[in-house]
C-alpha cells in the first residue's frame, strides 16, 4: 500500500514556527568537533518540536550528531545549517528525499512532520537507505504502519518510534518496581495526558503560536487521542508488561466552535487485559492534567510532576523535564535526563551493535491497532471492541 499523499507545502508555508537565531562560528565548531564514531542525524521537519526539544540536545549526544535537514523552507534550512554546523549540501526538500542516498554522513532520519505525513516521509527515508526514527503516533492507520515496516525491511534499515519514556529513569524505575512486586498483583491503573489546547485556541495571542495542524483531521488523524492519547496506551502496556485485549471508549467535544468534525476534544477510554487488569485513561484538550498511577493490593506506584515538570513531558530547551517517582508513598530518587538525546543515542547504539531496538516499528503498529479499536468503540457508543494484534 502506498500511503495517500497529503499536501505538504500548504502546511509548511503556514506553520507558525520561528527560525532559530544564528550563533557564532566558534560555538558551531566546538559543537561539531567530536563526531568520529557517531551517526549523523537529519531532522525531517523543522517545526516547534525539532526547534525546542530535538535540535538543542543533539550537540551533547554521545552517539549521534546533527548532520542535515529535510525542510520545505530553504532559507530556514540554511539558518539551521549555520547554527548547528552541518553542510548546506545536506539540506533536502521533501520532494527530493531520494537524494539522501548520496549523503553518506547521514545515517538516521528523524521524521518530525505532522502525523499523516509520517508514513510518506519514513518510507522515502528508508528507500534512500537511512534508518528511521519516527515521531509518535507512528502513523494514522495500521495499514500505513505496515507499509513503513515493509519499506524498512526491504531496505534493511532500522525503524524506531519516539517512545522516549521507555528510557526515562522515573518511568523505567516504575517498571522495575512493579515487575519486582512492589504493589503485588496489579489490579488497575489511571493514566491521563491532557493539555489546555482549547484555552490556547480561545486566546488570540496564544492561538498565533500553537500548532494549527492539530485541527485538521487529515493531517492529525483525529483529535486528542492521536495527539496525547498514545502516552496512556504506552504507559498501561509498559507498566504492566502486557497488551490490552479489549477497549471501550467515549469521545466528547465541549467546545464545538474550536474543534471541527473528526477532531475530538476529549477521549476517555478503558483498556482491559486478559488477567483482569483495568486501565482507565483519558486524553483531552480541555484541561492540563497528567496522571500515571498503577495500583495493587500492597499499594501504588505513581509518577508525578517535578518542579516545573510533567509526568509525560519531554525535555526542552536543552533542559530536563523534572519528574518524581513515589512507590508506596515513599519517594524514589531518579535522574532527570535529556530524553531526546537518550532516545537517539539508544537508537544509534542498537544500529551499530545490530541489536534489537526496544521501541521498534512493531510496537508502533501495535499501538495504532489499539488506537483504531478505541475509535471503533467510540463510533459504537462505547461498546467493547476486541484489539486485533
Amino acid at each position: 500500500m502506498t500511503p495517500s499523499a497529503t499536501p505538504r507545502r500548504s502546511f509548511l508555508k503556514t506553520a507558525a514556527f520561528a527560525a532559530p537565531a544564528i550563533v557564532g562560528l566558534n560555538s558551531l565548531v566546538r559543537a561539531q568537533t567530536a563526531n568520529e564514531g557517531k551517526l549523523g542525524v537529519a531532522l525531517c521537519g523543522l517545526g516547534g518540536f525539532s526547534k525546542q526539544s530535538i535540535a538543542p540536545e543533539l550537540p551533547g549526544a554521545k552517539n549521534v550528531y546533527f548532520a542535515g535537514a529535510i525542510t520545505g523552507d530553504a532559507a530556514k534550512g540554511r539558518e539551521w545549517a549555520a547554527q548547528y554546523g552541518f553542510p548546506e549540501k545536506n539540506i533536502f526538500t521533501y520532494a527530493d528525499m531520494a537524494k539522501l542516498a548520496e549523503a553518506k554522513n547521514i545515517a538516521i532520519v528523524h521524521v518530525v512532520t505532522p502525523n499523516s505525513l509520517h508514513a510518506e516521509h519514513s518510507i522515502a527515508a528508508a528507500k534512500a537507505g537511512k534508518h528511521v526514527m519516527c515521531e509518535k503516533p507512528m502513523a494514522t492507520s495500521a495499514e500505513q504502519c505496515e507499509a513503513m515496516i515493509a519499506a524498512a525491511q526491504a531496505a534493511n534499515v532500522y525503524l524506531g518510534v519516539n517512545y522516549r519514556l521507555q528510557w526515562e529513569p522515573h518511568h523505567a524505575k516504575a517498571i522495575e518496581a512493579l515487575r519486582g512486586g512492589a504493589v503485588g498483583d496489579l489490579s488497575n491503573g489511571n493514566y491521563e495526558f491532557s493539555w489546555g489546547y482549547a484555552a490556547g485556541l480561545a486566546d488570540p495571542v496564544r492561538a498565533a503560536t500553537i500548532k494549527k495542524w492539530l485541527l485538521d483531521p487529515k493531517l492529525a488523524g483525529g483529535g486528542a487521542m492521536f495527539d496525547t492519547g498514545v502516552y496512556p496506551v504506552q504507559a498501561a502496556c509498559y507498566l504492566t508488561g502486557k497488551v490490552p485485549v479489549s477497549v471501550r471508549a467515549f469521545p466528547a467535544t465541549r467546545h464545538k466552535d474550536l474543534f471541527p468534525e473528526g477532531v475530538e476534544e476529549t477521549m476517555s477510554f478503558e483498556l482491559m487485559f486478559d488477567d483482569g487488569f483495568q486501565a482507565l485513561c483519558r486524553a483531552s484538550y480541555s484541561n492540563s492534567f497528567h496522571q500515571c498511577t498503577t495500583l495493587g493490593p500492597k499499594g501504588s506506584v505513581e509518577i508525578l510532576p517535578g518542579d516545573k515538570g510533567s509526568v509525560y513531558g519531554q525535555s526542552g530547551g536543552n533542559k530536563p523535564n523534572p519528574k518524581r517517582l513515589v512507590v508506596n508513598k515513599k519517594e524514589v530518587p531518579a535522574e532527570d535526563t535529556l530524553q531526546l538525546a537518550v532516545l537517539l543515542d539508544e537508537f544509534a547504539k542498537a544500529i551499530t551493535s545490530k541489536s534489537p531496538f526496544k521501541a521498534d516499528g512493531a510496537m508502533g503498529l501495535r499501538d495504532i491497532r489499539i488506537v483504531e479499536a478505541i475509535y471503533a468503540s467510540a463510533r459504537q457508543g462505547g461498546a467493547s471492541v476486541a484489539v486485533k494484534l
